[in-house]
């Protein structure tokens, strides 16, 4: 059994991790180092275990962004759903397939990229606004999913901001309402991710996911999620950026370090 204080970390990093998923994006940043450092886990295993903890919290605030998604934007929605899944599924799959070493390698380049993204998403989203096409390119709605997805089934710090960012550029909508898309591609994504390595771990055991770990996240991200959506309709996610940027930069500087 796990030690009390070692699951209440990861429960109350789920929570945290969850409130800015629903808020900004970028939510793995805070649980990945927390897993690492608190729990044991390798980088790999840590970042499966984000991927099938985190879930449920962004299940949740798929649900409370439900009222910005108009008829109109369902339509961009529901034509995400095979490309976001198939991306998902390709982004497992490279991550399992390439193995502990590359990932070691990659990943802390993949938190500072993304911590600066989140850094920088103010100034990207004014200046899409100043740039963006008048009637946009709705083939974005399948290719920027699909795309984001192979980075979000593969590690999924972020994967928000690059989503938000192209399809700003490419689709006239305001963020509210690629927000919501934002977070609807982040669940479709996320949950084949996630089933992908179940289900490989179930058919065959390597240790590659800590199902011990990941039940405190999804609890500690369901409450996160939830509350989250709330807090971003009412207060900037200036705050919570600034947290997820300087904690990824953190973290990806000292695994590239010590590596």
């Amino acid at each position: 059994m796990r030690a009390v204080p070692t699951d209440l970390w990861i429960f109350l990093a789920g929570l945290l991790a969850g409130s800015v998923n629903a808020a900004a994006g970028g939510g793995t940043l805070l649980a990945f180092p927390v897993l690492i450092g608190v729990a044991h886990l390798s980088p790999l295993v840590a970042n499966t275990t984000c991927t099938v903890g985190l879930l449920p919290g962004i299940i949740a605030s798929t649900g409370g962004y439900w009222r910005e998604l108009s008829a109109g934007l369902r339509r961009d929605a529901r034509r995400q759903l095979l490309p976001s899944a198939l991306g998902g599924v390709l982004g497992a799959w490279l991550l399992l397939s390439l193995g502990g070493r590359v990932f070691a390698r990659v990943v802390p380049w993949l938190l500072v990229v993304s911590a600066v993204l989140i850094a920088v998403q103010p100034l990207v989203n004014r200046w899409l606004a100043r740039h963006r096409p008048e009637h946009g390119y709705p083939a974005a709605t399948v290719v920027v999913p699909f795309g984001v997805s192979i980075y979000g089934g593969y590690f999924g710090a972020a994967q928000g901001i690059p989503f938000l960012a192209a399809m700003g550029l490419l689709l006239p909508r305001p963020i509210g309402e690629l927000n919501a898309l934002r977070i609807l591609n982040a669940m479709i994504n996320n949950a084949v991710a996630a089933l992908t390595f179940i289900a490989l771990e179930a058919l065959h055991p390597t240790g590659a996911l800590d199902f011990h770990a990941a039940l405190p996240l999804a609890l500690g991200s369901v409450v996160g999620g939830w509350a989250g959506v709330r807090v971003a309709r009412r207060l900037p996610a200036t705050a919570l950026r600034g947290v997820a940027a300087c904690v990824g930069i953190a973290i990806g500087v000292y695994l590239a370090v010590t590596r």
